[in-house]
């Protein structure tokens, strides 16, 4: 890598235009260049003026600013086209680029009044002793983190008062990324692998939540040289404002004796706020990849690799240092170096990385753009985004036309090179996956650890047995279930909350509820205060007996948050179940011994007159939501986008029509009737609204509204545990918001299933990535799809577009009141499997079967009072569901289900 950055040279970009620059030219009519000036003088005695940020606007101007002229044949034209096109500040709309909405731009600090906020600045960083590169650091830090908290309007203060759609903010984070990258900017592309099956391999929630968690630390880790070499700036997607482990890492930066937090807390009047808060922390939020702009190094690229292995290295160390720990094996180091040697042979063998890093231009010719047409054309081809590109470059209002005009092709180029990078699998083999021994009894790829101090001998039966006691060791103290042995992969994912607890400095450790908990969380809501009380004292009798008789403790309950101050918080829904009070079960599944049935008696006694006398009984099922985006990849690549003509304003239409003569007419309707393209301004704000939706949405949906606990929220994507008596309504709400916060246009497709809380977690998990992928192909997108998976392992599934949520309430509550018979659901499908057979079939009007269909389903209310106004409501659903008449049919079936396991 080339030499430390260039933090004044950074802040200069940051700061070469005013955080109110249009409200400087139309309202107090000075020039913005001048303001700006003055502001960066408040910190240096040197002009904000540098030629390398010179470069780097003009590139960022062209990044984002879609703005077409004629081709004037004489300056007078050019300057009565200037004189036409200028606006008044009442006239200025900020264009949001999502939904084309125009909102008038607000009402925003005069130059006295930011000039005051920049000297208290001034005034606290001059009573500091740092160095002219430390001062530049921290203001250049504090200004991209806080310019949009100190000044609110920033965000929707246009840049451009021409075409609005994109804010200062934006262009100026633009300016100060690309000045680092000079003078060969580049696309650093950077994803990790594999996601899923490395996700999805949980025998606990915690296990999963770990798993999720753990990638979006890795990749968190891998951009940690360009934030230090570079700056967050530099990190396009996902944008790292705000985000808390941004926070986190900024907080703990020292300038002089002074943390980066106090002095913004001088700065701010205590008035900051970070977002390093546990709730926040504890959400795996980011992706398994990322793109920056860099300076074209491969050195860089590479050091982000080596951080991503160093960090999987470190993780290795930690973990082998906690099992040591906890086998009482601290005062030998052969079995800490043993076994971090194997856990990092595994995690180094599992994990892969792939990259690519895309240069602009060659050797700094920023105005070549002739290399990148013919490389894409040759690559791509002649696309309709390419003409249109192609069109804009050779009708650019600002001269001369430069690389940032291409972004998005450049961007196509790069996603093409990563897809096909990955197409070349790292095909080595390593010891790690071929030596011979006992697999783990979790993802069966690696061997289970061998916790011995020799050398592994899996053929020696006797020494086998020995490492299998060191496990059961590791059973006492509930890191692994009874007959579990873990590979290095594994143990990590068990142990990582743990770690990262003191990564993260964290009072309370990341806990997460059994399903089983989650399953009794709805009979727990059910119970009055005097019934909590009577089992909370049965179960602590029943506690002192297992202790008396020489057992471990048990480990306490873990509630959903929305129930940790529950008098029943610390009994695991498990121990709310009479079946559970079973000698035999009770020393298999928690390895207490020495019980006598009179030992629960009371706690069994108190259960069973809950059920009898009061049809008070936990439900054994729970509910996976997996939920994901619409057309995501559509969306990064600017297909929902509105036409060019939509973000700018109508008094620049119609001076460009008037000044366009002949050819340059047909090509100026041809540009604005085009889709915008995507630009960084709109990839930043896209994964900011993302983000906003994920870290302050998501989780309040989840868990405080819906008793749920979230695993993880990376944007467009969800995955939660939550009781079935309120997943229809979370899932609702949550593509509600979701489309309330990105755009009208957006959408979201959900799975669901309802599972036995014995049913094998990891199959529940490949169930519910089944029926997300059933929404989004079976029902079309912007839908649900539904499964019950029973007991006796009886599967039924069904869903449609989101209106069928409130039908699915409506069934559940006629089934509740006796309105519907118990009978019909399966009267009616029993008519339909009669009519179609087994195999579903589209709903198709023109045949004469619809029609006696329909009629059966008008006998649903043969024998109570006709509901006609439900009746009608749900013959107009039949007659336009199109998806397939058992899965109508199916609709009632769960309805039914989810009614009679429903508490409430």
């Amino acid at each position: 890598m080339k030499g430390e950055t260039n933090w004044k040279l950074k802040l200069k970009a940051l700061l070469h235009d005013p955080p109110n620059k249009m409200w400087v030219m139309f309202e107090e009519y000075k020039k913005h260049e001048e303001i700006a000036e003055k502001f960066f003088r408040c910190f240096f005695e040197e002009s904000v003026q540098e030629e390398k940020v010179n470069i780097a606007d003009r590139i960022s101007s062209a990044l984002s600013r879609v703005i077409v002229a004629p081709n004037f044949e004489k300056e007078e034209e050019k300057e009565e086209f200037e004189n036409k096109t200028l606006i008044s500040w009442e006239e200025l709309k900020f264009i949001d680029i999502f939904s084309g909405r125009r909102q008038t731009s607000q009402l925003c600090g005069s130059t006295k009044e930011i000039e005051k906020i920049f000297k208290k600045i001034e005034n606290i960083v001059d009573n500091l002793s740092l160095s002219e590169q430390e001062r530049s650091k921290f203001l250049f830090l504090f200004f991209w983190r806080f310019y949009p908290e100190i000044f609110p309007w920033i965000n929707t203060h246009p840049a451009d008062s021409r075409a609005p759609n994109h804010s200062i903010y934006d262009h100026l984070v633009q300016t100060s990324a690309i000045v680092s990258a000079l003078p060969n900017p580049a696309f650093f592309l950077f994803t990790i692998a594999p996601v899923q099956s490395f996700i999805a391999t949980a025998r606990k929630t915690q296990d999963l939540w770990a798993g999720s968690y753990l990638l979006s630390y890795l990749v968190w880790e891998s951009m940690i040289p360009i934030i230090n070499n570079l700056g967050p700036d530099n990190i396009i997607f996902p944008n790292l404002f705000r985000q808390p482990l941004i926070d986190f890492y900024l907080k703990k930066l020292k300038f002089g004796d002074k943390s980066f937090e106090e002095l913004t807390k001088k700065i701010m009047d205590n008035g900051v706020i970070f977002f390093d808060i546990p709730e926040k922390l504890s959400i795996a939020n980011f992706p398994n990849r990322f793109l920056a702009i860099v300076p074209f190094d491969k050195k860089l690229a590479k050091s982000c690799e080596e951080e991503f292995k160093e960090t999987l290295k470190n993780l290795a160390d930690e973990t082998a240092d906690k099992l040591a720990k906890k086998l009482s094996i601290n005062e030998t180091k052969n079995i800490k170096n043993s076994l971090k040697t194997q856990i990092e042979s595994h995690l180094l063998s599992y994990f892969q990385v792939y990259w690519v890093m895309l240069p602009w231009c060659k050797e700094g010719k920023i105005q070549d753009l002739e290399t990148v047409f013919n490389e894409y054309k040759t690559l791509v081809g002649e696309t309709e985004l390419y003409q249109i590109i192609k069109l804009i470059s050779e009708h650019t209002y600002y001269k001369p036309v430069n690389v940032g005009i291409v972004y998005s092709l450049l961007l196509e180029l790069s996603e093409r090179l990563l897809s096909a990078r990955k197409g070349i699998r790292n095909t080595f083999i390593t010891s790690a996956y071929t030596q011979e021994g006992e697999k783990c009894t979790l993802c069966g790829e690696f061997n289970e650890l061998w916790l011995l101090d020799c050398e592994p001998n899996w053929k020696d039966s006797c020494l086998k047995e020995e490492n299998r006691k060191m496990w059961k060791i590791l059973e006492k103290g509930y890191t692994v279930r009874p007959n579990e042995r873990l590979c290095g992969v594994c143990i990590l994912k068990r142990l990582f909350p743990e770690i990262l607890k003191n990564k993260l400095n964290l009072k309370e450790e990341f806990v997460f509820p059994s399903v089983v908990e989650i399953s009794a969380t709805g009979f727990k809501r059910t119970l009055t205060e005097q019934e909590k009380k009577k089992i909370k004292e049965a179960f602590k009798e029943f506690l002192k007996q297992i202790e008396k008789k020489g057992n471990k403790k048990l480990p306490p309950g873990n509630p959903v948050p929305q129930l940790k101050n529950d008098i029943l918080s610390q009994i695991d829904g498990m121990f709310l179940m009479e079946t559970t009070y079973r000698k035999e079960f009770l020393e298999e599944e928690y390895g207490i011994k020495n019980l006598d049935e009179k030992d629960f008696e009371d706690i069994l006694k108190i259960l069973e007159k809950l059920r009898k006398e009061e049809g008070k009984t936990p439900s054994v099922y729970y509910a996976i939501l997996q939920m994901d985006g619409d057309n995501m990849g559509k969306w990064l690549r600017g297909e929902f986008l509105p036409k060019i003509e939509e973000v700018i304003l109508p008094k620049v239409k119609d001076a460009l029509f008037s000044f366009s003569k002949g050819r340059s007419v047909k090509n100026l309707k041809k540009i604005l009737c085009s889709s915008h393209y995507i630009t960084p301004s709109i990839h930043q704000a896209f994964s900011r609204k993302l983000s906003d939706f994920a870290l302050n949405n998501v989780k309040e949906i989840v868990e405080d509204q819906h008793y749920g606990k979230l695993i993880y929220a990376g944007g467009d994507d969800v995955l939660a545990f939550l009781p079935i008596e309120e997943v229809l309504d979370c899932a609702y709400r949550l593509q509600e918001v979701f489309k309330n916060s990105l755009s009208g246009k957006a959408s979201m497709s959900a799975g669901i299933v309802i599972a036995h809380c014995k049913y094998p977690l990891y199959l529940a998990l490949e169930e519910v990535r089944n029926m997300e992928k059933k929404a989004k192909n079976e029902f079309e997108k912007d839908a649900f799809c539904i499964e019950v998976i029973t007991h006796s392992g009886e599967t039924r599934y069904s869903g449609g577009k989101w209106e069928l949520v409130s039908l699915f309430k409506d069934l559940i509550c006629k089934f509740k009141t006796g309105e519907i018979s118990s009978t019909f659901p399966y009267q009616f499908l029993e008519t339909v499997e009669k009519l179609m057979g087994k195999e579903d079939k589209r709903i198709d009007k023109t045949e004469s079967v619809f029609e006696i269909i329909k009629g059966e389903l008008k006998r649903i209310y043969e024998r109570k009072v006709e509901d006609k106004e439900f009746l009608e409501k749900l013959i107009k659903i039949y007659e336009n569901y199109p998806f397939g008449y058992q899965k109508f049919a199916n609709i009632f079936i769960i309805a039914k289900f989810l009614e009679k396991e429903r508490k409430f």
